[in-house]
């Protein structure tokens, strides 16, 4: 770990250099209109669709392109009313990422809630050919609940720090715990495996550190953060020994769960973009470094009640069973993928002051 303080931006320039491109729709009426004759061609059970205007939420991701619309239909049920949120592949070429599938987001979706009792959106239906929007897409209903702020972080703002430290602690171990319990799927068996053969993505930590190299030389586009190459090359040279393979959500934190309105458990695990095979100690990792890199990162107190690094990785290593030896390079693995992608963010936006560094990357840079 390197000495000295760490550089952090004001809470006004850190949220303004972490504020996140929203993905478009060029015509959100002629989408709204394709979706409502589509849903009955797809599912016949359901008659006379009328969908509401459809909303597009800003601040909610950097990739996937997000609407909220309420839909009232016929069904064996009667008349119904029910509220969805629709994911969309993004167009452009400014985009997050250089490949995206919501085939496998829906796949990993479908196979949660029909394997576990893992809490996951209800999935409605989905389009993988682009046919009918032009893009894949799927529409998952939408489930009522709250999420930790990205923006401010949760550790300065917002309904988390309003919340008792009781409360906070329970919904960390609430959270936690749904995320032990998808490391403890069976890959071999059902629908996880069947995705596993389906579906190309990392399917282990040679191939991840591959995709990340190369997204560095695409997303960057030139440009170079000297933390990230000190962390690349850190990461190259001490891979750990333990090849466990297991499914990894990927973007594992606070701010991709959806806790229940009453604030007593987890509502829905959101998000799945980033699902990969490997050690599992990376999603408990990130789920670790994405905290402290809002609090302490951003020279911000912890809340207290929100357990810390030592006691978190332990409770999620007595549940699922495994090791935590590799904590600390999967930190760094955390770090240099968040901070390549903010990197990213910078570049969409236009702006190239944070690229070569940022507040990511000066944290990373104390990891190892």
């Amino acid at each position: 770990m390197t000495d000295g303080a760490i550089p952090t931006p004001s809470l006004d320039e850190m949220t303004e250099e972490h504020a996140r491109p929203t993905p478009s729709l060029e015509d959100k009426d002629a989408v709204r209109q394709r979706i409502e004759e589509w849903l009955p061609e797809h599912m016949p059970e359901l008659t006379n669709v009328k969908l509401s205007e459809l909303e597009i939420p800003e601040g909610t991701g950097m990739s996937n392109v997000t609407i909220l619309f309420d839909a009232e239909f016929e069904s064996a049920k009667g008349k119904e009313k029910h509220a969805f949120v629709g994911r969309l592949e993004p167009k452009g070429e400014k985009l997050v990422f250089p490949r995206y599938d919501l085939g496998l987001q829906y796949a990993i979706m479908e196979a949660v809630g029909i394997e576990t009792d893992i809490p996951i959106p209800p999935l409605l239906a989905e389009d993988r050919t682009g046919d009918i929007l032009g893009v894949p897409f799927f529409i998952m209903e939408k489930v009522a609940g709250i999420v930790p702020p990205d923006m401010p972080p949760y550790h300065m703002d917002g309904w988390v720090c309003e919340a008792d430290s009781s409360v906070r602690e329970n919904l960390w171990w609430r959270a936690v715990d749904a995320m032990a319990d998808f490391h403890k799927v069976d890959t071999k068996q059902g629908k996880f495996a069947e995705l596993i053969e389906s579906f190309e993505f990392p399917k282990s930590l040679d191939e991840q550190i591959a995709y990340w190299e190369n997204y560095y030389t695409w997303g960057l586009e030139g440009h170079k953060n000297a933390a990230c190459d000190n962390a690349l090359e850190y990461l190259k040279a001490n891979k750990p020994t333990d090849n466990t393979q297991q499914l990894c959500w990927g973007d594992s934190r606070m701010s991709n769960v959806l806790f229940k309105e009453d604030k007593s458990d987890v509502a829905a695990l959101l998000d799945w973009e980033m699902l990969t095979l490997g050690n599992p100690q990376q999603d408990i990792a990130w789920w670790i470094f994405m905290d402290e890199l809002f609090s302490t990162g951003l020279g911000a107190p912890r809340l207290e009640g929100i357990p810390g690094r030592e006691e978190t990785a332990k409770r999620w290593s007595e549940l699922t069973g495994y090791g935590t030896d590799d904590l600390d390079y999967y930190l760094v693995f955390a770090g240099y993928r968040f901070s390549v992608m903010l990197a990213r963010v910078s570049i969409i936006r236009g702006d190239t002051d944070f690229i070569a560094e940022s507040f990511a990357s000066n944290y990373l840079a104390t990891l190892h």
